[in-house]
């Protein structure tokens, strides 16, 4: 099984009791009852480069904090500083799409087994600046627009 794939099955531990498969994409059921739908930004290259899947949950995207809350998740491809591959990290975040601005305020790391490694959250996350044309800055122009990467 590919990491991706490993990666997207372990979602049913979390916050999302059942899930399903289908096409690359996941969908599961959030504690707030909403199917998620997993997105995934960017294409295989790319994320070969990077080291990591990187998906945004599309149905967790609305209005809140400091302009659009959203989830994200990434999958490492490859064993990257002490976590191995598969290892899948959940970020809640917020993008202020006119003022460039951005923060994470909830993070979970999960093993390839599916154990929670760790789970922390931040209740005043600093607001960082946007840099547009960077890799973050892919997912944050994705979120505000809707728009893919290329």
């Amino acid at each position: 099984m590919r990491a991706g794939k490993r990666g997207l099955t372990l979602l049913g531990l979390l916050a999302a009791p059942a899930l399903a498969t289908t096409g690359g994409a996941a969908t599961g059921v959030a504690a707030t009852g909403v199917a998620a739908q997993w997105q995934r930004l960017f294409v295989p290259s790319v994320e070969n480069t990077l080291g990591r899947s990187v998906y945004v949950d599309k149905a967790s995207v609305k209005a809140g904090m400091i302009g659009r809350q959203f989830r994200q998740m990434q999958v490492l491809l490859r064993a990257h500083a002490g976590y191995p591959q598969g290892t899948v990290l959940y970020t809640e975040r917020a993008v202020d799409c006119t003022g460039s601005r951005a923060l994470s305020y909830h993070w979970r790391i999960v093993r390839p087994n599916g154990t929670v490694l760790r789970d922390w959250s931040d209740a005043s996350p600093s607001i960082s600046g946007v840099q547009w044309a960077g890799e973050d800055g892919l997912v944050l122009k994705y979120v505000c627009t809707g728009v893919l990467p290329r």
